[in-house]
């Protein structure tokens, strides 16, 4: 273990860690990525050198198989996971047999979702309780500034007029950016449990009471369907970039849930949450609302001051903003969206609660409830039936799309 700066080792080189979680880690004082592992070495390697030119840190590489090495690493404080879906479990049991046999960490912290059935959820969370590490769950969603200070603002505000009773999320995106997340038994579903474990996340945050416990869920009814992605034009555009038959074998490419919630009184409280991979347009489209007697707030998170233009002629066909699907039109500007975004804020959260010997404001107990809510959905969508999370057995449940 280090002595001075928090040192994080990254257990994943993708998407996520390089743009949302390196980035951010620049924005926390005495902090710094400290080891980088990736199946494929060569992008640690990429990564690492992307740490070392921004951030001013010199991370340790380690390629297929060399978990348990990063966990060894006497730079690193705490491991970070966020290796796809199906590779999830495995990294964090071999984070675990380090631990088991000396390695000398203060957490682990678990990328969304912990899991792709509620068996490998609470699969991971038992292995983590049994060396009793501290862990945190990284979703960003409720982590971020905006989203944070409505929540606040409206509760203190309207807290007379009565409790927030409707949490809307809603977000889409013209599609995953690797081949993985269109697998459905590698991602363990569709754009549910890619796009809804933010949004239902989310939702219970914003509906639980910063001065008590949260809302109970009661029902569960969703839907999801294949609307844009199963056409043939598009099929053979996802065979042609990420070898993927989505003809023969699709995915939910839009989903809506609707939770039920009780409150402490016994009132009804509801969360509605939607997503797609249907979107075009620029970026990430999102709107996040709560209602309450007397008072409302909403995030929309592409409304921004400033635009930029690039016309085809510089583009070289190539996107530069998270989830562009042209390469032409207007496109907004975000500052700092690391910070915007709740990057910043969840990981600093992990480590400061890290270095309290204390699990984050949202640990793996949160993450595995989350993903329960998700199979509830995936179940009432398969069933058409409403889904009582507290009398339904989701244990070895399967999502309809990652079945073999």
């Amino acid at each position: 273990m280090s002595s001075d700066d928090f040192g994080i080792g990254l257990v994943g080189a993708g998407f996520i860690s390089r743009e949302a979680h390196a980035p951010s880690v620049e924005y926390i004082p005495d902090a710094r990525i400290a080891g980088i592992q990736n199946r494929t070495r060569e992008n640690a390697s990429s990564l690492a050198a992307d740490c070392n030119q921004n951030g001013n840190s010199e991370p340790s590489i380690y390629g297929d198989g060399e978990i348990k090495a990063l966990a060894t690493d006497p730079d690193v404080d705490a491991i970070w996971v966020t290796t796809p879906n199906f590779t999830r479990l495995n990294a964090v049991k071999a984070v675990i047999e380090a631990v088991e046999d000396g390695a000398d960490l203060q957490g682990i912290a678990v990328e969304k979702p912990i899991g792709r059935t509620v068996k490998e959820g609470n699969r991971l969370l038992e292995l983590v309780d049994r060396v009793d590490l501290p862990h945190a769950y990284l979703e960003n969603w409720p982590h971020e500034p905006d989203v944070g200070d409505m929540r606040s603002l409206l509760w203190e505000q309207g807290r007379d007029a009565g409790r927030p009773y409707i949490a809307r999320s809603q977000a889409e995106h013209g599609g995953p950016h690797s081949g993985w997340f269109w697998d459905g038994r590698k991602q363990g579903g569709g754009a549910l449990t890619d796009m809804l474990c933010h949004a239902l996340a989310n939702n219970e945050i914003l509906l639980s009471d910063p001065n008590g416990s949260p809302p109970k869920a009661v029902s569960v009814t969703a839907n999801t369907g294949t609307l844009k992605w199963d056409r043939n034009a598009y099929a053979e555009e996802l065979e042609a970039a990420y070898d993927i038959n989505f003809a023969t074998d699709p995915v939910d490419d839009y989903a809506s849930a609707t939770i039920q919630y009780e409150d402490a009184n016994g009132r009804p409280v509801i969360s509605e949450a939607s997503g797609s991979w249907c979107y075009v347009g620029s970026g990430v489209r999102r709107t996040i609302e709560l209602l309450g007697p007397e008072y409302s707030g909403q995030v929309l998170s592409d409304e921004t001051s400033s635009s930029v233009f690039f016309s085809d002629d510089l583009s070289n066909d190539e996107g530069w903003a998270e989830k562009q699907n042209a390469t032409s039109g207007r496109m907004p500007v975000s500052a700092a969206e690391v910070v915007k975004g709740g990057y910043v804020a969840e990981n600093r959260n992990a480590i400061e609660s890290f270095r309290d010997e204390q699990n984050a404001r949202l640990d793996l107990d949160d993450g595995c409830r989350i993903l329960r809510l998700c199979m509830a959905a995936y179940k009432a969508a398969e069933t058409g039936q409403e889904v009582d999370p507290r009398a339904t057995d989701l244990t070895e449940y399967v999502p309809f799309p990652a079945r073999k």
